[in-house]
Order: C-alpha cells, then sequence, then structure tokens
C-alpha cells in the first residue's frame, strides 16, 4: 500500500510472514486529527497469542490517538497509548491464564515533519538522511553490552542473546516507554521488527531506503530480509516527504 497526502509525505507498509507458521507481526499507518501516525508490534514468538497483543496494540494506539488528538500533545498521546495497550494485555493474559506480550514502536508525525516516538521492545525506529542512520534504542539484553561497550553493533546481530528482551507490553503491571522528539527535516522514517534490522545492516537498510520511492524500498527490504536468511516475521513502513 503506498499513500500520498497532500503534506507530501508518501509511505508504504507490507508484511512478510518469513519462516513462521502465523504472522504475529501487526501494524498501522494513517492520517489522525491532522497528523500522520505509523506503528509496528510484533507479537512475542513462543508466547501465547503473540499475534492478539500485536493486534490489540495497534488499535489501542489508533484509538488512542482519535480521540486525545490534537488537545492532548503527541508525546502524552504515546504515553497514554502504550499504558493503556499494556494495562489491556495483562488484563487478557490475567482472565486467560496466558502471558501474551508485544513490543510497540509508533510514531507520531506533524506537517513539519517533527516526529514524536515511543519505543517498548526490539522494534525499531530510523530516521534516514544520506549522511546519518539514527534509530531508537532497543529494549533488549544485547543492547546494553553495545551501550556499556562489551560487543559491536555488528557483534549484537549474530548475538545468541539478541531476542531476550528487557521489556514488553503485557507481561507486567508496569513498563517503562523510550520516548524521543526528532525532526525529520527530509530524511526518510522507517519502522521496522526485528526479522529485519537484525538481519540487515544499517547500512544496507539505508541505501535501499533512499534510493526509491517507499513501495519500491518495502519491497526491497522484505527481499533483503529474507536474503539475509531471517527466518521471522517482518514488518517495514517506509515513510519520506
Amino acid at each position: 500500500m503506498q499513500v500520498k497526502e497532500r503534506s507530501g509525505l508518501r509511505y508504504a507498509a507490507m508484511s512478510d510472514t518469513g519462516g513462521r507458521e502465523q504472522n504475529e507481526d501487526a501494524y498501522f499507518t494513517g492520517r489522525i486529527n491532522g497528523y500522520h501516525v505509523f506503528a509496528v508490534a510484533d507479537g512475542l514468538g513462543g508466547h501465547a497469542c503473540g499475534e492478539v497483543a500485536s493486534r490489540m496494540a495497534v488499535e489501542i494506539l489508533e484509538e488512542t490517538a482519535g480521540k486525545d488528538l490534537p488537545e492532548t500533545g503527541p508525546a502524552t498521546v504515546l504515553e497514554r497509548a502504550f499504558q493503556r495497550t499494556n494495562t489491556a494485555i495483562y488484563a487478557y493474559n490475567r482472565e486467560n491464564g496466558l502471558n501474551a506480550g508485544t513490543t510497540l514502536s509508533a510514531a507520531i508525525v506533524n506537517e513539519s515533519g517533527r516526529c514524536w516516538i515511543g519505543t517498548v521492545g526490539d522494534s525499531r525506529m530510523h530516521i534516514i538522511t544520506p549522511a546519518s542512520v539514527w534509530h531508537t534504542r532497543d529494549q533488549n539484553y544485547v543492547q546494553g553490552l553495545v551501550a556499556a561497550g562489551v560487543i559491536t553493533p555488528a557483534e549484537a546481530m549474530s548475538h545468541p542473546g539478541k531476542n531476550i528482551l528487557t521489556q514488553a507490553l503485557g507481561l507486567a503491571a508496569r513498563v517503562q516507554v523510550d520516548l524521543d522528539e526528532r525532526d525529520l527535516a527530509g530524511g526518510v522514517l522507517v519502522l521496522s521488527s526485528d526479522g529485519l534490522h537484525d538481519y540487515v545492516p544499517a547500512s544496507a537498510i539505508r541505501e535501499i531506503v533512499l534510493a526509491g520511492d517507499p513501495d519500491t524500498a518495502c519491497r526491497r527490504l522484505l527481499e533483503a530480509a529474507r536474503d539475509a536468511a531471517s527466518t521471522d516475521n517482518t514488518t517495514v513502513i517506509v515513510a519520506k516527504p
């Protein structure tokens, strides 16, 4: 899917099951009360009803943004949506004797390209320009090793503990949301589940998204993940002016 908005922001989103029997990823793209809203959620593999948790995450985000924007600031809307999602999934687990969980990476973007970003888990948000790649900090064990200088980002991609999360939605009564505020400034916004960025280096992602339109970039990113032997569900959203 590709959409061109009045503000000139074009975007596409695609998802691939990869080597799994079912797709536990969910995503949202849309325009809500004058803002662009994007999200990728990755239901936790090995946990019951991961696909239910990821779907709840994007639905609650859409509902919260629809109710609260623009009267409430985007950062507060994100925090509120994440906490509501965590509470809802946690209650669902207690009622059903399950341990469903999900990651969530979400962005609210205004007309001038200002981005408010929220993250729980290891789905990732990138802002890519010809000169740089910025991305959110994964909430997982391996990212802690990278931050401490114990291993390099390249070593993290093959580390056996890369899928050990330190935060996820729905598994505990409380959750810590990482909030960022950035300026898109003509760059490309890329959201991905870890089926992409755990296998495809940031340099390759950058080359792909800068080379073509969002629809082509999404297709090539999914191809790159398959070529890199990704066995996980892979979801990507690419948005650019």
